[in-house]
């Protein structure tokens, strides 16, 4: 297949689950998609990593004319900056150490181009997002970099079983921004040597139940399977389970509780 577009490599890299099974499988073998994830990914963190860095200070008009450039948004006019700073031409004397080489008197001007490749319009957007982290925009860096938060569908308190007194928990069920369903739980119990904790959906009359997989430590994220109506598997379980090599749920429930709609 042709490389991965540009755009979803950008989402990607700001941590949102868009790819599908066969552009995801394209990166992982597409060293030319990897790389690329991976200069988007610093990117991202760069910004993040400046969130707490306290009082900005404004960029000098320079700074907002040379991105005006690059984009080509000469006519534009950005924010924080006069359209006469927008369209001025920026200082002569070159930024970086290397001096720019003056053309021949009678040689003919270059022409920019009339259009970029993608490649370089998402690079040049990405610096921007850098630039308005550390001027401090209108809009904050941070909500322009992080995922969408999921959904809460329904929340439960669990309630300990006999024997586990003392123990407690919540659930959440949650619908992320591409439809896929998850629980988060937490759970508070004393801990054994002699087994692990498992995180249940059963049925709201205690006849049907699946397991959504291994609690480990006091809190978890677990992935719905397609298809559980959880109108039915409404109830969220935690249980103590021996090390005997049986799939199936040992009976000694630690806590349970029932989702009720948010």
């Amino acid at each position: 297949m042709p490389h991965v577009d540009p755009d979803v490599l950008a989402l990607l890299a700001l941590g949102e689950d868009v790819a599908s099974p066969e552009e995801r499988a394209h990166v992982a073998d597409c060293a030319a998609c990897r790389a690329e994830l991976a200069n988007l990914r610093r990117t991202a963190t760069v910004g993040r990593s400046a969130l707490g860095a306290g009082d900005l200070l404004p960029a000098p008009a320079r700074v907002w004319t040379r991105i005006a450039e690059e984009l080509e948004l000469q006519d534009a006019t950005l924010p924080g900056v006069p359209a006469a700073a927008a369209s001025a031409t920026p200082p002569e004397a070159p930024v970086a150490s290397v001096p720019a080489e003056r053309p021949a008197a009678d040689a003919a001007p270059r022409q920019r181009p009339t259009a970029r490749p993608r490649r370089a319009w998402m690079l040049a957007l990405a610096a921007v997002a850098v630039v308005l982290l550390v001027i401090g925009g209108g809009v904050t860096v941070w909500q322009l970099l992080r995922p969408a938060p999921a959904a809460v569908l329904a929340t439960a308190e669990l309630d300990p079983f006999p024997g586990w007194s003392g123990a407690a928990g919540t659930a959440e069920l949650e619908e992320t921004r591409t439809g896929a369903r998850q629980v988060q739980v937490t759970l508070e119990a004393p801990g054994t040597d002699e087994g692990y904790r498992e995180v249940w959906l059963i049925t709201s009359d205690a006849t049907e139940l699946v397991s959504l997989g291994v609690l480990d430590g006091t809190s978890g994220t677990f992935s719905v399977p397609a298809g559980i109506d959880t109108s039915r598997y409404d109830l969220v379980d935690v249980s103590e389970e021996p090390f005997d090599g049986d799939p199936t749920h040992s009976g000694d429930s630690i806590v349970r509780g029932q989702l009720q709609s948010s």
